[in-house]
């Protein structure tokens, strides 16, 4: 009997190593999967390489001469982007989507729309959102991404952050993570559940927000995070088009894109001054510390 027992101890631990040696059909699908969802993507010329070395979905083209690339991930077998930006490189987890944009092949991808859950999960207690968002936050501030305002807007301070951010949906200083108690105040009451974040670095804008698109009966929450990156080469052209006499930036000369630079901060500071005077009378504060970076390096 006890040799008996003893054969069958060898036989299952003969099987079990054979098996560890050997992953299974599903398990070795599953690493394999992990392996294809992660990626790398920048804006920029680089950003089509990327594309196209990742086969990372077929160009498409579009009546406004706009080109697309396109990934979808199916969940739970969610991606991860890192979007390259030298030292403000941003790691992106739980990626349901990426669009990728060009307007200008000359310029390579202008533009990366890519949406994504806070949490792996779809719904989490309001703990676990708020541990999220503060993981995100602080990942954004490690990769020093600043807070960025238009040129025509006005500068509010840090010290009307909160105040401002109940009455338009926008936080101004993203060094500040909300705590759980300020956390469940905002995202329970501001406009659309939603808080957004307009950030800058190194000629890339990043429009951030998070939204809480659900709250089941047991107290569970879902959230969406879209990160919407342009370059700013094509924020700042886009918006200098001379649409009056059909000229776009990129059939000015130097000097003709240098003048419309010039005037374009002239109107700029223009409008930023009467912005500024409205929202004095409303009792904010001006941040008179807050300096453009310099984008002409981008925009020539």
């Amino acid at each position: 009997m006890m040799e008996k027992f003893n054969y069958c101890i060898v036989i299952f631990m003969v099987g079990y190593l054979l098996s560890a040696c050997q992953p299974s059909a599903k398990n070795t699908e599953n690493n394999n999967v992990m392996n294809q969802q992660r990626f790398s993507l920048h804006l920029g010329q680089q950003g089509f390489k990327d594309f196209s070395q990742h086969n990372l979905g077929r160009p498409d083209s579009h009546p406004s001469r706009a080109g697309f690339r396109e990934l979808d991930f199916t969940p739970p077998n969610l991606g991860q982007i890192k979007v390259e930006n030298g030292e403000n490189s941003l790691v992106i987890d739980h990626v349901f989507s990426v669009l990728g944009t060009s307007f200008n092949n000359e310029d390579g991808i202008q533009g990366l729309d890519i949406n994504a859950g806070l949490n792996k999960e779809e719904f989490v207690r309001p703990e676990q959102a708020h541990q999220a968002y503060v993981d995100l936050m602080r990942r954004i501030n490690q990769a020093e991404w600043k807070n960025y305002f238009y040129r025509f807007s006005a500068r509010i301070a840090k010290e009307d952050n909160i105040r401002y951010l109940m009455k338009s949906g926008d936080v101004i200083d993203p060094t500040y993570i909300f705590n759980y108690e300020e956390w469940k105040k905002i995202i329970n009451t501001v406009g659309g559940n939603t808080i957004g974040y307009r950030l800058y670095a190194n000629g890339i804008l990043l429009d951030l927000s998070i939204k809480q698109t659900q709250k089941t009966e047991d107290g569970k929450e879902q959230y969406m995070v879209r990160y919407a990156f342009n370059t700013i080469r094509y924020d700042e052209r886009n918006s200098m088009d001379d649409s009056e006499n059909n000229i776009d930036t990129y059939k000015m000369t130097s000097k003709e894109l240098e003048q419309a630079f010039a005037n374009a901060l002239i109107r700029n500071k223009k409008s930023r001054e009467i912005d500024e005077k409205e929202v004095i009378v409303q009792g904010y504060h001006i941040d008179e510390n807050y300096e453009d970076p310099d984008v002409w390096q981008y925009v020539k």
